[in-house]
């Protein structure tokens, strides 16, 4: 099976720090981002890894995906949109998809013993384009490299 990123929301990490700082403040949006912005990635890091560690899961979900999946059979599709409804998948020919995911879902699939080897393969392309490096380092541990 073979993953190729098509498109990921911009700035991923960014959207995300600015997410979990919405959540817990009252501050002005425009307020928020100028903070994000002078604080740096290394703000943006321990934001992600606090979402990670309270288990605040839904700020992820800001940061969206879409993937042409080649070579995938339609059962192990299936399985995976069963198991993690928020993935979606649709049949282009063959066995060719395009699948659309969040990183929360992501997250999930790659605690998940049945979406784990489908995760890595898509960490893998992000971390083989350099898409949201901090938020691999952060979510997953050793980056999965690009092959």
């Amino acid at each position: 099976m073979r993953v190729s990123l098509i498109w990921s929301s911009p700035s991923p990490e960014r959207t995300i720090a600015v997410a979990m700082r919405r959540c817990y403040s009252t501050k002005a949006i425009e307020d928020i981002e100028s903070e994000i912005e002078q604080k740096g990635a290394e703000y943006w890091k321990y934001l992600l890894t606090k979402a990670l560690q309270d288990k605040s899961l839904d700020v992820l979900e800001h940061f969206t995906l879409t993937l042409l999946v080649e070579g995938a059979g339609e059962a192990d599709v299936g399985s995976l949109t069963r198991n993690f409804p928020y993935l979606r998948a649709t049949h282009l020919k063959g066995a060719d998809w395009m699948v659309s995911l969040n990183a929360r879902t992501l997250v999930e699939l790659w605690r998940s013993a049945g979406g784990k080897a489908f995760a890595g393969l898509v960490v893998s392309e992000l971390d083989g384009k350099r898409v949201c490096p901090i938020f691999n380092a952060v979510a997953f541990g050793e980056k999965v490299h690009a092959s």
